[in-house]
């Protein structure tokens, strides 16, 4: 603070070296409740933080919790869906495993019809 933003009544009352004190120490009042003010501003900050992050926490581990849940849920619904899945193809192949049967019989039935009318056409041929 300057000399000259004391009033002149104020300066003349007490004299130069008054003022001069009066000065410092109000500099000083100033500068211990600039730093008081701020220490409580940042304890506060400080403060709120933490239970702004302790709210966070907690919102977090009930996030995660329903996850949990909901991923154990997906998963029971998953192996389900699955054990469903494999015994409909476990059908699919033993279905596909007796027409593959079928078809094999009925071409080798077919195989023996037609050897036999073969070798009963050689045989008249070869009989005299």
């Amino acid at each position: 603070m300057d000399v000259d933003a004391v009033p002149a009544a104020l300066r003349e009352r007490l004299g130069a070296e008054a003022t001069g004190g009066l000065l410092q120490l109000l500099d000083q009042a100033q500068r211990e409740g600039r730093a008081d003010v701020i220490a409580a501003c940042t304890e506060r900050f400080e403060r709120r933080v933490v239970e702004e992050v302790a709210a966070v926490r907690v919102q977090l581990a009930h996030v995660e919790g329903s996850l949990r849940q909901d991923m154990a849920k997906m998963e029971v619904g998953l192996r389900q869906d699955m054990a469903k899945m494999e015994a409909g193809l476990r059908q699919d192949m033993a279905a596909g495993r007796v027409e593959l049967l079928k078809w094999c019989f009925l071409f080798w039935i077919g195989q023996v019809v037609a050897i036999t009318g073969i070798l009963g056409v050689m045989l008249r041929l070869f009989r005299p």
